[in-house]
């Protein structure tokens, strides 16, 4: 719902990613319309972020000394829709730009895992076809921010809220996938490295998941 993993683990130091990867800089990706609100805007850049527009994402990758890391939230706002307690769907399969980016750059794609990032918050029922679901597509086709109702906590009672439940979150990097660089990769080119990294990511989810989920032998990654 709030991409809360990567924000803590890429922005933030708490989670120690600065010591384990101390060559690397990150660049957590935002939509751009968070760079148009006063002050918000500063606080965004002093956090490491830019914008996820496919000319920052190339900025970052082109650099001659190496060492950014793009953080990007492939899913987007359409994923927050599907972000619901004690199931992993992740909006995937038709999203390939950011491998024809990384190819075009030559720059690893490394699978990174958030578990525990679903259980965070519930939302307010809106199946696929549902009249919810139909006005929340037409705003998020209108500002680009999916309007997700979610249903949290509040600061003194657990009924019902806006504050994310007590539960963990762990962000999980997984061992990176070298890509070949190639000036104008081609749609084969781009379907090959995109069907490898879902594979990777679901390698990681299986390979992780018994160590920070309950009831992990039930629990699968879904690409939609």
């Amino acid at each position: 719902m709030l991409s809360t993993g990567a924000f803590s683990a890429f922005a933030t130091t708490i989670g120690g990613f600065h010591d384990l990867f101390p060559t690397h800089v990150p660049y957590v990706l935002t939509l751009s319309q968070h760079f148009h609100m006063p002050f918000f805007r500063e606080l965004a850049y002093s956090l490491g972020g830019c914008c996820a527009s496919a000319k920052s994402i190339n900025w970052i990758l082109s650099r001659p000394e190496g060492g950014k890391a793009a953080i990007l939230v492939v899913g987007g706002a359409a994923e927050s829709y599907y972000c619901r307690p004690g199931q992993y769907r992740l909006v995937l399969k038709n999203r390939k730009g950011f491998v024809k980016l990384a190819i075009r750059n030559g720059a690893p794609l490394v699978p990174v895992f958030s578990f525990g990032e679903t259980d965070l918050f519930n939302q307010v029922n809106n199946p696929e076809g549902s009249m919810v679901r139909r006005i929340q597509e037409w705003v998020r086709q209108l500002i680009g921010i999916a309007p997700a109702l979610p249903l949290g906590r509040g600061f003194f009672q657990y009924s019902f809220g806006l504050v994310p439940q007590r539960k963990p979150v762990t962000t999980v990097v997984g061992r990176p996938l070298n890509v070949k660089k190639i000036e104008h990769p081609t749609d084969d080119d781009i379907n090959e490295i995109h069907e490898k990294f879902i594979d990777s990511l679901i390698e990681l989810f299986e390979e992780q998941k018994h160590h920070y989920l309950k009831n992990a032998e039930s629990m699968t990654l879904e690409i939609v």
